[in-house]
This record gives C-alpha cells, structure tokens and sequence, in this order.
C-alpha cells in the first residue's frame, strides 16, 4: 500500500501513502498528496497508502473549525536551532520498515539509512550505506560491502552485515506476515561474509530490486540488537535507526521530533530539526500553513490559484503515480454478482468527480499502471456514465433496487465525492450510505476479517516508477492486506509472479497490460484518476521532492 507516498491503502485525503501507502502513501496523493505500501502500501485520499480524493456536486468551501494545531513549535532564532515543520496527513502508527502503514514513510525516510537510496529529483540511486554494491550477471545474487564505522543512534553500535541480513529476511519471511513481503518476493536468504560484506541470493531474478525495494523502504535497515532487545512492538514506537535525524519525542495527534543525528556518516543537512505535524484535512492543513504553524504541506488542486496568487507561498505541481479508484467487495453477497458492478461501473460520474473534487485539473485514468510507467495500457477501455446501461445491468441482476454502503474518510474530499457518488447510483436504483472514518478508524476498515464488511471504498495508493509496484497489492495473498476487494485471479498472480522475475522489457510490460485486462474483464472497480501533486510552503523553503511529487524531506533546505 505508503502508501510513499511515500505507500501506500488508506482511507481519505492525502497510504498513504503504502508508499508513497503502501498503501498509502502519505502526503504524497493526487490531490491532498499521501504513501505504500506502500511504502512505499503501502501500502493511499479515501481508503489509501498515501493520498486524497473525494466531495459533493457543489464541493464545500467552509474550513473546519474544530481542529486543533499545534502552536507550541518554537520559531527558531538566529541563534536557535533550524526547524522544519512538515504536515503529515494524520498520525503514525509506529515507525518501522517491515510494518508500515503509510503516513510514516516519511519519518522512516529519514529515521533508517538502506544500502542505497534515491537521489532528489531524480529517478536514479546512489551509495547510502555501502562503499560498492553489484549484482551478478545472472541477475540472481548482490554482493555489498558496507562503509565501516557507521553508528546506529543512541549508542547501538556499528550497522554490519548481520543487520542487514534481519531486516531483509524478517521483510521476506512470511510467518512475520510484513505487508512488504512482495518487496522481497524471490529472495532466499542474505549471506554474511564477514562484518562488513555480505551477498543477497535470490531464488530468481527480481526485476524491482533497484527501483521499489532497495533504494526505498523495504530497503531501509533497523538494528538487530535493539529490536531483539526491546520487541517489535517498542521498538516502533521508538525506532533507532542509523539516518540523519534521531527519533527525539512524540506527542501522538500533535507532533513528532525529530533531531540531527551529531554521528550521521553522511552530508549535513539544513534542518537541526524537523517536526512532523499530523492534520488529516486538506482544508485544515492549508489554514495551518497560512497561520504560519506549518512550513509545507500537500494542497488541494482547488487551492492552488489561490496559494499562486499569494506572495508569501510557493507551489510546486508535479505528475502523480497516484492511482485512485472506487472499489468493490466482489466476496460481499450484494456485490458477487458482475451485473451489479457493471451497474455501479456504469451508474458512477467520474467526469463529475474530477470537475468537483479535482477542479478540472486532473485527467481520468483507466487503469492501474498511470503513463509513462512500464506497463502502461494505451487501449484501456474508456467507460462513461450510462443510466439506462446501469439500470439495464441492475435488472440482469434481477434487481430494481438495492442498498450499499460507501466507506470513505471524514476528508472534505472525500466526503464530497462520497456525496457524488451517492446522487449518482441513486439515479440507478442504488442507495448508498456513507460511511465516513476518521483516517485511523478508515485504516482498519478492510484489514483481515472486517474487509469481509466492506461494500464500497473510495481508495487511492500512490507508487514507485515501477508497474509492480501498483499490482502487488491486488494478488491473492493480499485479500484482507491491501486488497480490499478481495478478488482472487490465479491468471493475475501467476502474471505478477512472472513479470516481477522478467529482465526483459517488452516482455514484462505485454504481461502488465494483460493483467490489466483481467481487472478490467472482472469489474473490481470504478477507476477516477491518477491526478497530480500539488504541494505548498513558504518562500524560505526549498523544498526536495521526486519527479513525481513525493518530498524528502532529509533534503529540503532553507534560504533567508
């Protein structure tokens, strides 16, 4: 699912950020930007690992009154530490690799170091914690030798080999049930060599190793001794890790601090400090950055002309690898049968949702894998809204009516685009009933046995360049995960598990868009867009973010 995004799935607007989460991605979504999953699920913005989406025929235009911001940030002075305050689009769970839900992704970013990471603005790598890094021609080994003397925080001792071999496997290792395991799909197990040189074996090639596991946060190493020590469990709540800022304090639903890291191997970074600020609406967020208690923040696409038009904010507006769709629950009784989802598929206005909620700034996608992505399906079937089709559909059902429920978050957008939605099936002969979250509630909503509940879902999960990375969490081991469908394709897994192992190309994009067509075929969903980043800050920010939109945050700077 961050999610990410940065992924991963997540209810409402910003999984997620699974990664972005998985997932849900975080605060890096299509229009509130959220992660995965992911985490990346990491993997999510309605139901999603990392972003937003969601309002009504006519959007609402009032600000919520009864969120509280934090005011107890100190501005720093020219003799105080450097802060940075960065909005995250709610609270974490935890912060660890293995078990992330979205929104964290951006406090794992920073917190753990991985053998290699990705370079700002750029879809390239580079050296993190390794001196040299390859990988056999056969595709089916790594070989590494870290840099010697780096310090886990707080007086954990040196990062080796051994650590990197737990964090690797105990990702892989289902019996830990990670909803990464994906990340680490074909791998067999990490040989230590000595203290610093180790191999990654795979049991066959794995064609996401250098784009969505090892330069992200399935990549990310924790330490050994300290999570044998204190449990899993502690150890998320108060993770230790060897990046450039520590874990310092958490105030859950108000603010988390982070500090430099005085024995950071790397570069120095601008900010002494960084301070993540958890506001789950859009609107909110975008009123905290103008009463100065935020630095930067995801915006709405309907708020950029007015944060354009104001001098004392910057914008940036990037393409999302968000994806954004309407789900259903083909396990449900009321949604098995194909007719009845040809009659939503059919009955829903997203030309509508995208005027309302997206302000006419994001196009309609079609289907997972967002363009210029590997994968990407130029053919995709372009549904439009058709009454007397739904109806038509509805009837074969042999229905004339019937009652859902529609789960989304308490977001404005989503809630918005809740009420669209609504108006829309009752054209058909479908009453939905909302159901609407607050963001840690809608996390849960679909995970293990209380997805078997689920109707309809607004979700969104934003990605990695890479197509696997969108269709991992819709395999048949992640119903009750992230695949809150619950819809089960043997042909699809069986596609996933040979493209994710395909080197070449050509050959690995013709089985994505087949895939592809197998969603399509079994109408799981109804897709609404992959939108687009759009973030803001103050003019004394210089913001670092990925081609498509996701901040790394460990190298924003400032200027006076």
């Amino acid at each position: 699912m961050s999610a990410q995004d940065e992924s991963q799935n997540i209810l409402g607007s910003s999984k997620i950020t699974r990664r972005e989460f998985l997932k849900l991605l975080g605060i890096a979504g299509a229009t509130a930007g959220m992660a995965a999953c992911a985490s990346q699920v990491t993997p999510t913005s309605a139901l999603n690992p990392t972003a937003g989406a969601a309002p009504t025929s006519v959007p609402p235009t009032a600000v919520p009154t009864a969120v509280v911001v934090p005011t107890d940030t100190p501005a720093p002075t020219p003799a105080g530490p450097k802060i940075l305050k960065f909005r995250l689009a709610g609270d974490i769970p935890g912060v660890d690799p293995a078990f992330m839900v979205g929104v964290e992704t951006f406090v794992i970013d920073i917190v753990y170091s991985g053998l290699i990471y990705q370079k700002p603005d750029s879809e390239e790598w580079t050296n993190d914690l390794v001196e040299k890094i390859e990988q056999a021609a056969d595709g089916l080994s790594v070989t590494f030798k870290l840099k010697e003397g780096v310090k886990f925080h707080k007086g954990y001792g040196e990062v080796t080999a051994d650590d990197i071999k737990f964090s690797f496997e105990r990702i892989a290792n289902p019996e830990n049930k990670s909803p990464y395991q994906s990340d680490w799909a074909t791998l067999d197990h990490v040989e230590v060599i000595d203290k610093y040189n180790g191999k990654i074996v795979l049991k066959e090639p794995f064609a996401m190793l250098w784009t969505s596991t090892l330069p992200v946060n399935s990549g990310r190493i924790v330490c050994k001794k300290y999570i044998d020590e204190v449990g899993v469990d502690k150890a998320k709540m108060a993770p230790i890790g060897s990046g450039p800022y520590i874990f310092d304090n958490w105030t859950p639903n108000q603010k988390l601090v982070m500090k430099r890291n005085p024995e950071y191997y790397g570069p120095t970074f601008y900010y002494d400090e960084v301070h993540f600020i958890p506001i789950a609406d859009t609107q909110a967020a975008e009123v905290a950055l103008q009463a100065g208690e935020i630095d930067f923040t995801n915006i709405s696409l309907g708020s950029v002309e007015k944060f354009q038009a104001d001098p004392n904010f910057k914008v940036e507006l990037r393409p999302s690898l968000f994806y954004n769709w309407i789900g259903m629950n083909v396990e449900n009784p009321k949604l098995s049968d194909i007719n009845v989802r040809e009659a939503i598929r059919y009955g829903i206005d997203v030309n509508q949702i995208l005027a309302a909620v997206y302000f006419g700034q994001a196009q309609p996608e079609y289907a997972i894998i967002p363009p210029g992505v590997l994968g990407y399906w130029q053919d995709a079937p372009k549904y439009q809204r058709d009454v007397a089709k739904a109806k038509d559909f509805l009837s074969k059902a042999g229905l004339t009516k019937l009652d859902l429920t529609y789960t989304t978050t308490t977001g404005t957008e989503d809630k918005a685009q809740a009420e669209i939605i609504q108006q829309n099936l009752a054209e058909v002969g479908i009453n939905v009933t909302i159901n609407a979250l607050d963001p840690s509630s809608a996390w849960q909503a679909g995970m293990g046995d209380n997805g078997k509940n689920i109707e309809l879902y607004n979700s969104g999960f934003s990605m990695y360049a890479d197509p696997g990375w969108a269709t991992m969490w819709f395999t048949c081991d992640q119903v009750g995960v992230w695949n809150w469908m619950r819809w089960c394709s043997k042909d699809f897994d069986t596609l996933h598990a040979q493209a994710r192992s395909e080197l070449d190309t050509v050959k690995r994009a013709a089985m994505y868009v087949k895939m592809q067509q197998l969603w399509d075929k079994d109408v799981i969903s109804v897709w609404v867009t992959n939108g687009t980043n759009a973030s803001a800050f103050k003019p004394t920010i210089i913001p670092a973010l990925t081609p498509h939109g996701q901040a790394q945050v460990w190298y924003f700077k400032g200027s006076a």
